[in-house]
């Protein structure tokens, strides 16, 4: 693989895993540790397996070390069973990232890039983390040391990395979630360089008609 393209996917790799671990299902005050896992994974796995198609609003707070001031931004997330996601900055830029199989696109307002994921072991990590997620197998992830906390009204999961390729991204990622329905809530991806990433989801909906439109790579 080119070096250019290397560069390309760690320039928007925070992007991509955060639209693949949103598909994940887990409220950010969880403290105690899960005690039945046989139970908590059971039930993810159920939810996830009612789940034809996710679409979704959301809000991102980007805080940077650097910046005393926070970056906004907001947009839509659609996915679409086993492997289509499309993630959507509207405000205050344009960004979009569609992932379809093993073909990516990547767009903004400077024009846009196709990526074949199969050439990339990072791509491919990447990928395995979502089928994990749609499965309710995300602790059987060899890239990750997956903790689950709960408390009365939501589940937490922190996910610490242990591959090189993983470790280069972020410290860790907290996932949270409703406890009733499994909805996410919230997502924090925490970067090496001190940087959070927080995502508040909102206007969820599952299994409504989306147009494949949506989802094509070109």
């Amino acid at each position: 693989m080119s070096a250019s393209i290397n560069f390309l996917i760690l320039k928007h790799i925070s992007k991509i895993l955060l639209a693949i671990l949103l598909l994940c299902a887990l409220t950010s005050s969880a403290q105690t540790p899960v005690k039945d896992m046989k139970s908590f994974q059971a039930g993810l796995t159920q939810a996830n397996n009612k789940v034809q198609n996710i679409s979704s609003d959301f809000v991102q707070v980007k805080e940077l070390k650097l910046l005393a001031e926070k970056v906004k931004s907001n947009g839509k997330f659609y996915f679409q069973k086993d492997d289509k996601v499309r993630i959507e900055y509207k405000q205050p830029f344009f960004y979009l990232l569609v992932m379809n199989g093993t073909r990516m696109l990547v767009k903004d307002e400077q024009g846009s890039n196709k990526i074949n994921t199969r050439n990339s072991k990072m791509m491919r990590s990447v990928n395995q983390v979502m089928v994990d997620c749609m499965q309710g197998t995300v602790f059987d992830n060899p890239d990750f040391d997956v903790m689950a906390y709960t408390d009365a009204k939501g589940y937490l999961l922190v996910m610490k990395p242990v591959t090189s390729s993983m470790k280069q991204l972020f410290e860790e990622v907290r996932i949270s979630m409703d406890k009733t329905d499994y909805n996410v809530k919230q997502l924090t991806l925490v970067e090496n360089g001190g940087d959070n990433t927080i995502m508040t989801f909102n206007n969820i909906r599952h299994n409504t008609q989306l147009n494949e439109t949506l989802f094509n790579v070109k």
